[in-house]
């Protein structure tokens, strides 16, 4: 039995990347580990490539799948995966040198369910923003710091959570997530990894994590939360009726918190979205009539406007009120400026 299986879902990737990725797992002393390359539909032209780029490494293996997401993706590659542990990677991201073996030695060390480690962000200027969990490993994380990590998975409030609610950076016991039935929800628009490990979390036993930063995740403009959905608010605020309902009624506020986020989210992927070919009347009625929708109204009246600017907290007070006449003047400033700058 292979030590860790890393499932890396592709699909549209550059080469560049997508070499920069494996140079990053070639790169790994462990010898008992699979690197499952998991093709989501038909790429010819970038499957061939892939093959040149592992044909010296026997650790790689292909895999293809009909075209269905990256949750469907990833559950495919757990169910052909065969390590003790499983991670996972993005084809545009990388890893650092040795990062499993450090991990898995800590795994074994503690019986560890989960092992997570820290990332960095990287952006097209190359500039890189490292963020630590904490100053030192910690062989298995306490109740109470588990009981401040979980809000974040709904809302995340410091830079240094972000490895925990990554579907990447980690180590996941393959007989756990087999033993609790946890796979990731294909249902869902985003925040599916969110879910993921949140069930993942609330069940483990044994929770380590390794003081290193071991992920380098690539800000790229065109994925998922920075491109144009047609579905708008609804689309993108699915995700949190996943959580369950009783660490829902617990943590309110920052339910409502998240869900202002995702309506300010939705304004700028969906209704001010230049590729939005709707008018600007309908985009208008169209968002005025989902704030007053009782989903929306629930979220609202419990957010938590802690830190939020005064702005920001008059528009929800008149949101909670069913009075959008700020979202219209904001859609017409911003229409105004369009035409002007035509």
């Amino acid at each position: 039995m292979p030590k860790v299986s890393v499932i890396i879902p592709v699909y549209n990737v550059s080469i560049k990347y997508l070499k920069e990725m494996i140079s990053s797992l070639s790169s790994q002393a462990m010898s008992d580990a699979e690197f499952l390359i998991v093709f989501d539909g038909d790429n010819e032209s970038l499957e061939a490539q892939c093959k040149d780029l592992i044909s010296q490494d026997n650790r790689f293996t292909i895999i293809k799948k009909r075209h269905s997401g990256v949750s469907d993706t990833r559950n495919f590659g757990i169910q052909h995966a065969q390590g003790e542990y499983i991670s996972f990677v993005d084809a545009d991201d990388w890893v650092s040198s040795d990062i499993y073996p450090k991990a898995y030695q800590i795994a074994k060390a503690n019986n560890s369910d989960i092992v997570f480690w820290d990332m960095a962000s990287v952006y097209d200027n190359g500039q890189i923003e490292k963020e630590f969990f904490e100053n030192e490993s910690i062989p298995s994380i306490s109740d109470e710091q588990k009981k401040l990590i979980m809000p974040q998975f709904v809302w995340v409030q410091h830079g240094k959570y972000a490895p925990i609610i990554s579907v990447c950076c980690k180590l996941i016991k393959r007989s756990f997530l087999e033993t609790n039935k946890i796979k990731f929800n294909s249902q869902l628009a985003i925040g599916e990894d969110r879910i993921f490990f949140f069930e993942a979390i609330t069940k483990a036993k044994t929770i380590s994590y390794l003081n290193e930063c071991g992920y380098f995740y690539r800000q790229n403009p065109s994925s998922a939360m920075h491109r144009y959905h047609t579905g708008g608010l609804p689309y993108l605020i699915q995700y949190l009726d996943a959580f369950d309902r009783d660490f829902y009624q617990a943590n309110r506020p920052i339910f409502g918190r998240e869900a202002y986020r995702l309506f300010a989210l939705s304004w700028e992927l969906t209704y001010m979205n230049p590729q939005n070919p709707e008018s600007y009347l309908r985009r208008m009625i169209q968002l005025s009539k989902e704030i007053k929708q009782k989903y929306i109204q629930d979220y609202l009246q419990y957010v938590d406007t802690k830190g939020l600017p005064l702005v920001k907290i008059i528009d929800l007070f008149l949101f909670r009120h069913k009075i959008t006449l700020s979202l219209w003047i904001r859609g017409l400033i911003r229409l105004m400026k369009k035409i002007y700058a035509s």
